[in-house]
């Protein structure tokens, strides 16, 4: 018994994953246990150091090596390398896919690795110069500043271990191997979590321990594929490089826009990160949370899909197939928006009691205006999450078709509308202490000064869900004037029909959350546990019946999938 679990274990870890959904529901699952332990981090590290002035230093050196990663290997991987080497792959064959794939990566690691050494010898002189252009209410010690610099050339040795793991990630991709990919990013996790409950304890409490920690991590999400890269018995040609391998060309052809707009992308997290920096003290920190805690469903559905859908897009457009190309573009986006949108109702209504039972659930420095100031932000970015979900199935369409021109429009759309709108919203809410709707009121000029208010963080995440909404309807009419979506009129109706039924949901689960908040005492985490639970399913379960009376297809897709996996599981 126990030799044929572990047989059937080993081949589902191995074998290839080609139908969509069912590779998107593998995926979904992986995701949400690690999103679930990057919460469990989250909230120790939530616990040990509240959102202080330390957790502004330690977010605050951690953006220029995240920066560097996602604008060199998002944009390599994203924007060209898979649609560009599955052709290749099936065209050429392994022998000539491995050499140019080689040529590629051993490149991109070399302008990575030059990129983070400049940061870091010049970081003594970057630092100072984007901490006095945040305007900070309590400017920043020479001691702080130090700190800043020291932590972010630490943080860059993860990043480079994180890169070589992403090119790892992406080869399987490639072999169609989701499932080790998907489980590296949780051994990252465990970690950092290693970091918080152990190394800084040890560490008398130092942010250290943490970094440390995510140093462990990226050793972890690097050798947890090792294993099944050997398997496959794909060997990488270490040093190899040939500038006029024609594919790389191409690399380079559709990566460059996506490197700009990353680029673009990238500038516009900073600018983000020192508008919130130089806000309230801890403003940086509760921003950070939020976006963290956002991006679980994003994570969860957005890249779920947009992963195991990228290669059968691909695939679709070097044959030609457009009809069947369109079909598959609809129904990712029909059944993407099918969950996000109860997913994004549920984070709307009930971001109080979960804010809290993330980051306040084990007490520690989480303090009650800590939640209520995180829920906030969570609130503006629910308003636009639907949508966001989108974006990165939606930016892979345009790659499978080998256009990366419009998403760098689109994002240098995002940038200039975001930095400004970003500006705006937080000067006029930094002009309120409270985090009620009902306790604003309008005046025009609080557009155009700065107040004390901690209220302020909240403009970045409605900048984002205004931008990131305005987006998805841009790169939607790009794809129809490509002609990469023929029925548009039947997308719309599909789409107008769950976002009634969202509607529907959203009236529900604000009024059983009112009640039951008559009913219960909400101080009492039992208790809030018991109204998240009970409200998410039974509004959940609303939507669904809603969605079936309205004709809405996916119902019968989803719940179609979940009866065959439950047949599969009770079968063994």
């Amino acid at each position: 018994m126990v030799k044929r679990t572990f047989a059937s274990i080993k081949n589902l870890l191995l074998k290839e994953q080609n139908e969509i959904i069912s590779a998107a529901a593998m995926l979904m699952v992986l995701s949400l246990f690690t999103k679930t332990t990057g919460m469990v981090f989250l909230s120790l590290f939530a616990r040990e150091f509240g959102a202080t002035a330390e957790t502004d230093i330690f977010y605050m050196a951690s953006v220029i090596p995240e920066t560097i990663t996602n604008i060199i290997l998002m944009g390599a991987i994203s924007g060209s390398i898979i649609p560009i080497f599955i052709s290749l792959k099936e065209d050429k064959g392994e022998k000539d896919f491995i050499e140019s794939f080689s040529s590629t990566f051993n490149l991109s690691m070399l302008f990575f690795i030059f990129l983070s050494l400049v940061a870091g010898i010049f970081a003594k002189q970057l630092i100072p110069i984007a901490v006095d252009m945040t305007q900070r209410q309590e400017p920043l010690t020479a001691e702080q500043v130090d700190q800043i610099v020291s932590i972010m050339r630490v943080l860059l040795f993860p990043q480079v271990i994180l890169a070589v793991s992403a090119f790892i990630s992406t080869t399987l991709n490639i072999y169609h191997r989701f499932i080790i990919p998907q489980l590296a990013p949780l051994f990252y996790n465990i970690g950092r979590i290693i970091g918080v409950v152990v190394l800084v304890p040890l560490l008398d409490g130092s942010i250290w321990g943490l970094i440390w920690g995510i140093i462990l991590g990226a050793v972890l999400h690097l050798v947890v594929q090792l294993p099944l890269m050997n398997h496959l018995r794909i060997k990488f040609m270490y040093g190899y490089i040939d500038l006029k391998d024609k594919y790389f060309k191409q690399v380079l052809q559709l990566g460059f826009p996506r490197v700009l707009s990353l680029s673009a992308e990238q500038a516009a997290v900073i600018t983000d990160s020192l508008i919130a920096f130089g806000l309230t003290i801890g403003a940086l920190s509760t921003y950070q949370l939020g976006v963290r805690l956002i991006s679980f469903p994003l994570g969860l559905l957005g890249t779920s899909y947009a992963i195991a859908a990228f290669p059968s897009l691909s695939k679709l457009y070097a044959k030609g197939a457009k009809e069947e190309f369109s079909q598959l573009v609809v129904k990712i986006i029909n059944q993407v928006l099918f969950l996000a949108i109860p997913l994004a109702v549920i984070m709307l209504v009930l971001r109080v009691p979960i804010v809290r039972l993330v980051y306040g659930l084990l007490d520690g420095n989480f303090d009650w205006n800590d939640t209520l100031q995180v829920a906030w932000v969570v609130m503006f970015f629910s308003i636009g999450l639907a949508f966001e979900t989108l974006r990165s199935a939606m930016f892979r369409v345009y790659y499978s078709i080998h256009n990366s021109w419009v998403p760098m429009v689109s994002s240098i759309f995002v940038v200039v509308l975001g930095v400004v709108t970003g500006i705006l919203f937080t000067n006029y809410l930094s002009h309120f202490d409270s985090f009620s709707l009902r306790e604003l009121s309008w005046n025009l000029s609080y557009f155009t000064s700065k107040g004390e208010g901690s209220a302020g963080v909240g403009g970045l995440a409605l900048s984002s869900s205004l931008v990131f909404t305005l987006e998805f309807f841009f790169l939607l009419f790009g794809l129809v004037q490509l002609k990469a979506i023929t029925d548009v009129r039947d997308l719309v109706f599909r789409i107008s029909k769950k976002l009634l039924a969202g509607f529907t949901m959203l009236v529900v689960s604000y009024a059983m959350a009112k009640l039951w908040e008559q009913i219960l005492n909400t101080e009492m985490t039992l208790q809030l546990i018991i109204l998240t639970i009970s409200t998410v399913i039974s509004t959940f379960m609303f939507y669904i019946w809603t969605s079936f009376v309205m004709n809405v297809e996916e119902v019968e897709v989803f719940v179609g999938f979940i009866a065959r996996s439950l047949k599969k599981v009770f079968r063994k």
